[in-house]
C-alpha cells in the first residue's frame, strides 16, 4: 500500500545552502548521526518523497561516473528470474564522490518526512537502460544486508529517452508513474513494489542508492 507523503521539495539547490561541500571523509556514520535527524517520539512514515536537486548537479555526476565508475555484473539469485532485469551497472566509490555527497546532504531533508533511524549509504550505482532495458516488478528488501535497506533512491540524469518510467503499485492496484527529470531525485521506502518500464528509445541514465539502518521488524 503506497501512501503519498507531503514531500519536502525545495527550489533547486536550496537544500545545500549553508552546508559545506568537500571531500567525503565526513560522510560516514558520524555524518548521519550528526545530521540525519531521527525523532523517536514521532511516528515514521512510508511512501514516496521527491526532492529537487541543485541545478547542473547531474552534469557533475555524469562526469564523475564516466571517470570513476567500476563496472559490475547485475544478476538475480534465482536463475528463473534472470529475465526481470536488463541493465548495465557501475558501482561508485563512496569515499571520494560528489555523488555520495549530494545524496547524503539530500537525505537531511528527505528524512524529515520519513523519520527513519539511518546509519549510512549501503551502495551507490550508476545504471544505463538501453532500448529494451527493463527492471520488472520487485522490492529492494531481501535477505542479509538487503534486510537493512530503509530508503531507496532513483535519480534520472538525462532526457531524450522514451519509456523507462519509474512505477509503483498504489492503493487498489493502481500503478503510479513518476516521469522523472534530471533535477528531481525520487526516494521511497525500500519495501514498496516498483519497476522500470521498458525503454523504447534512447538510453536512460540514472543513479540508484540504498540507505540502511536497523532491519525492519
Amino acid at each position: 500500500m503506497v501512501r503519498h507523503l507531503s514531500s519536502p521539495i525545495r527550489n533547486g539547490g536550496s537544500f545545500l545552502q549553508g552546508k559545506k561541500m568537500g571531500k567525503l571523509k565526513h560522510l560516514n556514520q558520524e555524518f548521519f548521526t550528526d545530521n540525519i535527524v531521527y525523532n523517536q517520539n514521532q511516528d515514521s512514515e512510508y511512501g514516496i518523497v521527491p526532492l529537487e536537486m541543485p541545478e547542473n548537479s547531474t552534469d557533475l555526476v555524469l562526469s564523475e561516473v564516466m571517470q570513476y565508475g567500476e563496472e559490475v555484473k547485475t544478476s538475480t539469485t534465482d536463475k528463473n528470474l534472470s529475465h526481470m532485469r536488463s541493465v548495465d551497472c557501475w558501482r561508485l566509490n563512496q569515499k571520494d564522490s560528489i555523488t555520495s555527497e549530494l545524496i547524503s546532504h539530500a537525505l537531511i531533508d528527505i528524512n524529515k518526512t520519513f523519520n527513519y533511524k539511518l546509519s549510512g549509504i549501503q551502495d551507490i550505482q550508476y545504471l544505463e537502460y538501453h532500448e529494451g532495458g527493463i527492471y520488472d516488478w520487485h522490492s529492494d528488501i531481501g535477505s542479509g544486508v538487503a534486510s537493512m535497506r530503509k530508503i531507496s533512491i532513483s535519480w534520472v540524469l538525462n532526457q531524450g529517452f522514451e519509456g523507462g518510467d519509474l512505477q509503483f503499485f498504489a492503493d487498489g492496484g493502481e500503478i503510479v508513474t513518476y516521469n522523472s527529470t534530471p533535477q528531481k531525485l525520487v526516494s521511497f521506502t525500500s519495501f514498496l513494489p516498483h519497476q522500470i518500464s521498458p525503454v523504447t528509445k534512447g538510453i536512460r541514465k540514472c543513479i540508484v542508492a540504498w540507505v540502511f539502518g536497523e532491519s525492519w521488524r
